[in-house]
C-alpha cells in the first residue's frame, strides 16, 4: 500500500504523486489521435428536469442539485456550497474550440441560491472555469477553498478576495465551528498550459458539518489508487460521495489520471459509503467513450460487485436527491 498519510512536499516546485505516475507525453498524445477511435455523441440532449433548490436546510439533512460534469450544488443547514463550477460552453483556453457542451446545466448561475463556499480540486478547463468563477465572486462574494498555487489563477481572472484558503493534502479550513473543509489526496495532475504542469496541487475535499457529524466527500479528478482506504482510515465512513465515472477510454492512456466506472464502485467501497453519486460525465465528450457509456458500465460494475443501485445513484443536470441521518 502506497503511503498517502504525509502532506504532500513540494520538489523542485513541482508536485507529485507518491504512486509516481505522470500525466501522458506528446508522443503518447499523438498515439491517441492516429490509432484510437471516438465514440460519437449527441450534439445535443435537451433536459426537462427541474432542479429543486432548498431555502432552508434542516440540521442533519443534506440536499444536492447535480447541475453538470463535477458541478454540484451542495446544501446543508451551515452553508450552501458549490464545486468545481463549469457553466461555460467550453472546456478549453479559448472560446471558439475545445470540447463544447452537449447538454445545458442543471442550474444557471442566476439561479442559485446565495453560495458560501466554492471549492476548486484543481485547475484543468473542465473544473476551473474561470469565467464562471468571476461570475460567482460578483453575484455572491463565496469563500473560495483551494489546493495549493491555485489561487492566483482567480486573481489574475480579476477576484479580488481576502476570503480564500489555500490547503496542502490532509489540511483543514474550519468555515464556522460546526462545518469544517479538509483536502484530501487524489492521484491526478494540473496544468494549464504547456509550461505550468504540476506547479499546483490537486486534490478532493472531505468536508464535516453539524453535529452529530455529517460526512461528505467530494474527489475531484482522480485515477484509482488506495488514498481512497487511507482517507476511510482517517475520518471513516461518508454519508455521501460524489465519485467520478467518466473520461476513462481510452485506459492505457487514462488509467492513471480517471477511474472508469468499475474503479469508482471500488472506491466506494473502499471508502464505505453510505451513498455516492456519480459525477464527471455526460456534458463534454473529453475521450474516447459514448456519452451514456460510463451509466451503462456503472450498472453493470454495480451488479459485479453487488452493490445496489440505491447505494451508487446516477443523477441527470438538474436532477436532485436528499440524504438525511
Amino acid at each position: 500500500m502506497v503511503d498517502w498519510s504525509h502532506v504532500i512536499q513540494e520538489e523542485n516546485e513541482i508536485f507529485e504523486n507518491p504512486t509516481r505516475t505522470r500525466p501522458k507525453g506528446f508522443l503518447d498524445i499523438l498515439k491517441w489521435i492516429a490509432f484510437e477511435k471516438r465514440t460519437a455523441w449527441p450534439a445535443w440532449v435537451d433536459s426537462e428536469i427541474s432542479a429543486e433548490v432548498k431555502k432552508s436546510v434542516k440540521p442533519g439533512e443534506i440536499h444536492t442539485v447535480m447541475i453538470n460534469h463535477a458541478t454540484v450544488l451542495i446544501q446543508t443547514s451551515e452553508a450552501n456550497i458549490l464545486t468545481d463550477p463549469v457553466f461555460s460552453e467550453r472546456t478549453s483556453p479559448v472560446s471558439w474550440a475545445g470540447p463544447k457542451r452537449r447538454r445545458s446545466p442543471g442550474l444557471k448561475i442566476k439561479d442559485l441560491p446565495p453560495i458560501d463556499l466554492v471549492l476548486v480540486s484543481h485547475n484543468h478547463y473542465d473544473h476551473m472555469d474561470l469565467s464562471s468563477l468571476v461570475e460567482i465572486w460578483k453575484k455572491f462574494d463565496p469563500h473560495f477553498v483551494l489546493p495549493l498555487r491555485n489561487f492566483h489563477f482567480l486573481f489574475e481572472a480579476g477576484i479580488y478576495t481576502s476570503k480564500v484558503s489555500e490547503l496542502n493534502w490532509w489540511e483543514k479550513f474550519t468555515f464556522k465551528k460546526d462545518l469544517q473543509i479538509f483536502l484530501t489526496p487524489a492521484q491526478h495532475w494540473s496544468a494549464r498550459g504547456t509550461r505550468d504542469r504540476n506547479r499546483s496541487l490537486w486534490g478532493g475535499f472531505w468536508i464535516e458539518v453539524g453535529e452529530p457529524k455529517q460526512r461528505i466527500f467530494f474527489a475531484g479528478d482522480t485515477g484509482y489508487a488506495d488514498h481512497f482506504l487511507s482517507i476511510q482510515k482517517k475520518w471513516g465512513n461518508p454519508d455521501l460521495s460524489f465519485l467520478p465515472i467518466g473520461a476513462y477510454e481510452p485506459r492505457w492512456f487514462m488509467k492513471d489520471q480517471h477511474m472508469n466506472p468499475e474503479e469508482a464502485v471500488q472506491a466506494h467501497l473502499d471508502l464505505k459509503s453510505e451513498k455516492s453519486v456519480a459525477i464527471h460525465w455526460g456534458t463534454w465528450p473529453l475521450t474516447d467513450e459514448g456519452m451514456r457509456d460510463p451509466v451503462l458500465h456503472l450498472k453493470e460494475a454495480l451488479t459485479k460487485l453487488s452493490v445496489p443501485t440505491e447505494r451508487f445513484v446516477i443523477l441527470e443536470n438538474g436532477e436532485h436527491l436528499a440524504v438525511s441521518l
